[in-house]
């Protein structure tokens, strides 16, 4: 089993979301024009990256998390293209506890799409390994590879890549 952990593009700025919106709740704060512009570059090398077929992409509920859910999803082949799920288990500060769980029996390659620092928390936690400095950047994302289930089992990081890095691949 491979777990992809995607971090949301650039969203909006707050201050300006927030005067402009209102106050409007933090979740509804949607990507910037310059995060849509990234993520459409980028979603096409993350999938390649993956080399395979993608069974699952699983989303914060929160709108930009979600708009970049459907980005990357847009970039897969039509024949092969899952439905976008919307999962409360992915919202800021999520648990580790509850999304091994979750995901005990899970199988083949899965996408999860949240927030700083949630992502690279569960980077290291679900590899047993320290990243000091090593955060998931904006539109970025992270292979983890299981011998089996995600079931109380550590995984293997494959790769740890930024945006740029995912464009220039969707580029080669």
């Amino acid at each position: 089993m491979r777990l992809v952990l995607l971090r949301h593009a650039t969203a909006e700025d707050r201050y300006i979301f927030h005067v402009s919106s209102n106050g409007a709740p933090e979740s509804r704060r949607p990507l910037s024009r310059e995060g849509i512009d990234k993520m459409k570059n980028s979603a096409s090398g993350l999938y390649l990256s993956l080399n395979s077929d993608v069974q699952r992409v699983v989303t914060s509920p929160y709108t930009r998390a979600r708009q970049t859910a459907d980005l990357f999803v847009q970039a897969i082949p039509e024949h092969q293209r899952p439905e976008v799920e919307i999962s409360d288990l992915l919202t800021p500060g999520c648990s580790v506890r509850t999304i091994r769980k979750w995901l005990a029996n899970a199988a083949g390659t899965i996408v999860l799409v949240g927030h700083e620092p949630d992502m690279s928390w569960l980077m290291s936690q679900f590899t047993g390994e320290s990243f000091k400095g090593k955060n998931i950047d904006t539109g970025g994302a992270c292979c983890i590879e299981f011998e089996n289930s995600l079931n109380n089992s550590l995984g293997r990081l494959l790769w740890l890549k930024g945006s740029e890095d995912l464009h220039q691949q969707s580029a080669a």
